[in-house]
């Protein structure tokens, strides 16, 4: 039996589990230290119910936030209809989300070093900034996934949207991109 602290698996690791995406390898190997290891089971089955939890809030436009490749992934074999945009530093990019789009989502490239953290700061037609803060997924090296919902999306006007991207090493935050999103509404088919 494993230690009660075990930090062999990352939460990462625990969410590409529970969404199915790992190789068949990977999977059995994962699950022979799970069979061990009380506590990384029990954190396994946290990962499970988060993946379950968001796909629900999502379906409601009850959550955003910093997500993984494998949630988003576990999210589109669910059905759900994701729309995605890939912004680099400095970047203004039109945008829009169509009427059968479930979520949008940022892929906000940026080099954030060895930050654990990361905050988002957005602000919709120059209006109050509002902050999200979140963990580094370190699987995908040099990019930062964010999500919201689409039914909050649609209910924008045609606006511009600036976001600014900071990075946390400790208790310092530096920031590493601005991006510029110029929605154009909802869109339908």
């Amino acid at each position: 039996m494993t230690s009660p602290g075990c930090t062999r698996l990352t939460f990462a690791a625990l969410l590409d589990y529970a969404s199915g995406d790992l190789s068949p390898d990977e999977g059995m190997a994962l699950e022979d230290h799970l069979f061990s290891c009380g506590a990384c089971g029990t954190r396994a089955a946290a990962a499970e119910a988060l993946v379950r939890a968001i796909g629900a809030a999502v379906r409601t436009s009850q959550v955003g936030g910093f997500v993984t490749d494998a949630v988003l992934n576990r999210l589109a074999r669910e059905g759900l209809r994701v729309r995605s945009y890939t912004l680099a530093p400095g970047a203004v990019v039109p945008c829009a989300v169509w009427d059968d789009d479930d979520l949008m989502v940022l892929r906000l490239r940026a080099d954030v070093g060895e930050a654990t953290e990361v905050t988002l700061t957005r602000r919709v037609a120059g209006g109050a900034a509002v902050q999200v803060t979140g963990p580094v997924s370190r699987e995908t090296p040099g990019e930062i996934l964010f999500m919201d919902p689409a039914a909050w999306i649609r209910e924008l006007p045609v606006v511009r949207v600036d976001l600014e991207l900071s990075a946390h090493v400790g208790e310092t935050p530096r920031p590493v991109g601005r991006y510029t999103l110029v929605h154009a509404g909802a869109l339908r088919r």
